[in-house]
């Protein structure tokens, strides 16, 4: 009997060495060292040429001097320019089909591959830590290239990446943030639960406290301080610019009161879109006609307001 009393004692440690050792490290490395990119057939193939506009392949690099690729898409007389911020593990195409919607209303469009993503350079992903800098260096091409006010217009992981640039930039004249997360810890624990939920047999992994050594793995390897990707801290310095926040009403990855909490941080001159569906980032589909009257309301506003002097640090 003592052979399997040892044996449970092994079986148990070795249990506990996986649940709490290498489970949390394994899943912070898919979370930043992996570069896998979603299938998107939605958007597969899809150019700024397919919707008959011309564009041009730029190259810039990001502060930290990473290689990001992009398009640009000019509109004659550009009252400005909007930046496209795709989602995790997708790419520019994701963005494409807002281009022609934003051409016809006279504004320049810039989409990227965020590092790590796509075609452009990196070894890491870090939910918004890495990729705001990625932003900054969009804005900066941005102004480079046109004269007028720059929008930040993201989603998912560029809704985030897009909110903590726009929070150290003042110049950035407006954002449209579509599924955003509160913040890295926020989200990890979150996911954890749904992944808990696939199967009976993941419930062994407890959320607490798996969720917070996901949380200091993804730091570790890649390089950052997860505590710093709080973009509803990053909300709060938003005012009084205007700001669009979007959900989907049933996505169980981002729930929509995300955005509300979001809108009560950027202040007065923020506002929440609800469009009805569950999908994660589909709501420009989902509710094209409601999405496109707001941001052609925020964009009107954008255009309006008085320059902001560019005077900050990163």
């Amino acid at each position: 009997m003592k052979w399997l009393k040892r044996v449970g004692l092994v079986l148990v440690a070795a249990l506990a060495v996986f649940v709490f050792g290498w489970a949390p490290y394994w899943l912070a490395g898919l979370a930043t060292i992996r570069r896998f990119t979603y299938n998107d057939r939605e958007n597969a193939g899809l150019t700024p040429a397919k919707f008959e506009l011309p564009y041009e392949d730029v190259t810039f690099n990001a502060p930290d001097a990473v290689p990001l690729k992009g398009w640009w898409v000019p509109a004659p007389d550009a009252h400005g320019t909007v930046v496209l911020v795709h989602g995790l593990n997708r790419s520019r195409i994701e963005m494409v089909k807002k281009v022609p919607f934003l051409h016809k209303l006279g504004w320049n469009a810039l989409l990227f591959d965020l590092r790590h993503h796509g075609e452009s350079g990196g070894n890491v992903s870090s939910f918004g830590f890495f990729e705001k800098q990625d932003v900054h260096a969009a804005t900066a091409l941005a102004r480079a290239r046109s004269q007028g006010p720059v929008v930040l217009w993201g989603v998912s992981l560029g809704a985030a990446s897009a909110t903590l640039a726009a929070a150290e930039d003042p110049g950035v004249a407006a954002l449209v943030c579509d599924s955003s997360y509160r913040s890295l810890r926020d989200t990890v624990a979150h996911h954890l639960g749904l992944f808990r939920g696939f199967r009976w047999w993941l419930r062994i992994v407890p959320n607490w406290p798996v969720a917070d050594e996901v949380v200091y793995w993804i730091g570790r390897r890649a390089g950052f301080d997860p505590d710093a990707v709080d973009v509803r801290s990053a909300a709060a310095h938003l005012a009084p610019r205007p700001c669009l926040f979007v959900c989907n009403s049933g996505d169980r990855r981002m729930p929509s009161e995300i955005a509300f909490e979001l809108r009560s941080a950027a202040g007065p001159q923020a506002h929440v879109l609800v469009v009805p569906g569950t999908s994660h980032g589909g709501a420009y589909r989902d509710g094209t006609a409601a999405y496109e009257t707001a941001v052609t309301e925020l964009l009107g506003a954008a255009s309006s307001a008085p320059p902001v002097r560019m005077a900050f640090g990163r």
